[in-house]
């Protein structure tokens, strides 16, 4: 088939143009993805669910997780919305943390979305689903001479932020690897 160029010779790879991808926030990508979801359980948008460590305690987003705002049927002759009622699903510990701090969520919520979106915070108190996030592993102590080594990689005259990052770091590649007795990788600190 023809086409305009299509005689033409190749571009040299130096003048070809340039296609990036630049780097994006996961948000950015998750957000379209999960957003009919949401749609269907009531938040107009995914912010919610994406911010609700920022909106609430970071110790309580981990026990409580936003479900659905429910919003009241209207009234013929009310003018606006009335606020919804966000559901909110936790454990027991949760459900006392969140009912002894609904006030604080309803006015951090309606905060966050700019208007009196919800009313009252409703807790439905069921097990959280399974924790997915990996677990810490345990390491072991470092000996004295592992610790000594560590002080040796690092310059005294540097930054001591930058320093003692590195001495974290470097205590941690050791701990994660098998006891000074132990045969190690060749290359290992």
């Amino acid at each position: 088939m023809w086409h305009e160029g299509a005689n033409e010779e190749p571009l040299p790879v130096s003048e070809r143009p340039v296609r990036r991808r630049d780097a994006r926030p996961l948000a950015d990508l998750i957000g379209p993805a999960i957003e009919d979801a949401c749609r269907k359980r009531g938040f107009a948008t995914t912010e919610i669910v994406t911010a609700w460590a920022d909106i609430v305690d970071p110790a309580l987003a981990e026990r409580a997780r936003p479900e659905c705002i429910r919003w009241p049927r209207r009234r013929p002759g009310a003018d606006g919305l009335e606020p919804g009622t966000l559901i909110v699903r936790t454990d027991g510990p949760g459900a006392l943390m969140i009912t002894y701090q609904a006030a604080a969520i309803v006015e951090r919520l309606n905060a966050f979305f700019g208007w009196k979106a919800v009313g009252r915070v409703k807790v439905e108190q069921r097990p959280p689903p399974p924790d997915t996030r990996p677990r810490p592993r345990v390491s072991r102590p470092l000996s004295a001479a592992e610790e000594a080594r560590v002080a040796g990689l690092v310059r005294a005259d540097g930054d001591p932020r930058l320093a003692e990052a590195v001495k974290r770091l470097g205590r941690q590649v050791l701990a994660s690897e098998p006891g000074p007795d132990a045969p190690r990788r060749p290359d290992a600190l």
